[in-house]
């Protein structure tokens, strides 16, 4: 009879310090009205950064903790996202890869996950030995140290190569990519139909190519894209700047973030600015600007991720022929 009873109470005493389901779900939102606090002292303490904050001198100061930030404000579904990325640019069982000598170019590479994970897929596909395939570059020379580390220790460092440049203005010979990728950079870009000319004069052209362009950028969600994509809107606007703040310790590079974000075309807006690019042309033989023809893309695929605040926008360079009356 004692050990019976004691064994109830043991049960009972159990179940006592188990947290239900309800409880765990109070658990997590307890932070939330600090976050929204944080976010609502941060906007009204701090001064707006300018458009062009979203510099290489910005993205060296959080450089080292940039990584751990990204997996944390993500809920660790941002590698799922560029390995997403990756699949639309290669195509098909490695189908960039059917031709030998593949250039890609990843420009914002940061900390080189995204070309890291083209390296791999590069090492996968291709039918000779893969090397100098991935070319990645970006403002931040500090980003580019930690992606050298990564490289490394990924044993992919003949394959990749990190420098530093400026989207809007590439030291790279025209028509000399089969691909490029850009992930989460266009936005901090001021002028980004400079940048966009720019990959389209590297990118490769013509009717025996299908060369590829691939951004990937964050936007906040509709008013149509129902609840969760609400709580992203939400999450976008006040969890992401509070808790990367405080995570980072540097406020205004977070208040950045979300002012991008929040001033991003909306996915309608970003296809119009894609296709209704003027670019320049020159003719390779007569280095002489072109003055009938001019460059554009047509945008082949819009992804939506992550509850209508993450696009993957899939586009073709093409020409087009100036039409006079």
């Amino acid at each position: 009879m004692g050990s019976k009873f004691s064994s109830k109470g043991n049960e009972s005493a159990q179940r006592k310090v188990v947290p239900s389901q309800t409880s765990w779900f109070v658990l997590a939102l307890l932070p939330v009205p600090f976050l929204f606090l944080a976010s609502y002292l941060l906007k009204s303490t701090i001064s707006s950064p300018p458009a062009s904050f979203g510099s290489g001198s910005m993205f060296d100061k959080i450089a080292p903790r940039y990584d751990f930030i990204n997996r944390a404000l993500a809920l660790n579904l941002d590698m799922s996202w560029r390995h997403r990325l990756v699949k639309e640019v290669v195509g098909p069982n490695g189908k960039l890869f059917y031709n030998s000598g593949v250039k890609i170019l990843d420009l914002a590479t940061g900390t080189a996950d995204v070309a890291i994970l083209l390296g791999k897929a590069a090492e996968r596909y291709s039918s000779a030995k893969a090397k100098d395939v991935v070319l990645g570059l970006d403002p931040s020379q500090n980003m580019l140290n930690v992606g050298k580390t990564k490289i490394d220790n990924a044993h992919l460092s003949s394959i990749i190569t990190l420098k530093v440049g400026d989207a809007r203005k590439l030291d790279l010979e025209s028509n000399s990519f089969d691909a490029a990728t850009m992930s989460f950079g266009i936005r901090n870009v001021p002028e980004k139909d400079s940048a966009l000319c720019e990959i389209h004069r590297v990118l490769k052209k013509g009717e025996s190519t299908d060369s590829k362009l691939a951004i990937m950028e964050f936007s906040e969600p509709d008013e149509n894209s129902g609840v969760m994509g609400s709580l992203a809107r939400v999450f976008i606007r006040h969890v992401v700047p509070s808790l990367g703040a405080l995570l980072s310790g540097a406020p205004k590079e977070y208040m950045h973030l979300q002012k991008s974000i929040n001033e991003f075309p909306s996915p309608k807006e970003f296809v119009q600015l894609m296709e209704g690019l003027k670019c320049a042309v020159w003719n390779e033989e007569s280095k002489e600007l072109a003055i009938d023809t001019f460059g554009s893309f047509r945008v082949t695929e819009v992804v939506n991720l992550n509850f209508g605040s993450v696009q993957i926008y899939v586009a073709n360079p093409i020409l087009k022929q100036l039409v006079t009356e």
